[in-house]
């Protein structure tokens, strides 16, 4: 659960900052959406790594 929280986290970040130096609402959550997928997917290669 709380790999799942940092991604939203860090998502929520991104598209945060990106809204703020842009003004596009579509282009921020489509960067926080990606933000958030590959901090999860980088988080569970890690973890397939290491077995």
């Amino acid at each position: 659960m709380p790999l799942f929280l940092l991604g939203l986290l860090l998502g929520g970040i991104s598209g945060g900052v990106t809204f703020g130096l842009t003004a596009d609402g579509q282009l921020a959550a489509i960067i926080g959406a990606v933000a958030a997928v590959l901090t999860w997917l980088g988080i569970a290669t890690l973890i397939f790594a290491d077995d």
